[in-house]
């Protein structure tokens, strides 16, 4: 069973220190005649989160793996399983239908 949890608050700096190196090289291996790349805003805490492993014997329940857990997450803890220490966040809401497009005059 894998779930995901918020990356701790070393693991984001680490992180946003591998995206500016990674965007540092791009602008040094840039062509000057183009234009320079764009790279939008970094990403924020809330943009990341890391996979977390468990094994038939540290597994969550299903319905908590569907969930992002908080970055202070202790699962797979033997003393908490099924569950865990913390509130995962709430399930993202189902995006609606598109309104169906409707067909022109004589189509069925």
């Amino acid at each position: 069973m894998q779930w995901q949890r918020r990356l701790t608050d070393a693991e984001f700096a680490a992180h946003l220190a591998l995206e500016q190196q990674r965007r540092d090289e791009r602008l040094r291996l840039a062509d000057p005649q183009q234009p320079a790349p764009d790279f939008g805003p970094l990403p924020t805490p809330a943009d990341c989160v890391t996979p977390v492993f468990g094994c038939a014997t540290h597994a969550i329940t299903a319905d908590a793996a569907a969930l992002v857990h908080q970055k202070t997450c202790t699962a797979p803890d033997p003393a908490k399983l099924p569950g865990c220490n913390c509130t995962p966040e709430p399930a993202p809401k189902p995006t609606p239908d598109p309104e169906p497009t409707p067909l022109p005059p004589g189509w069925s």
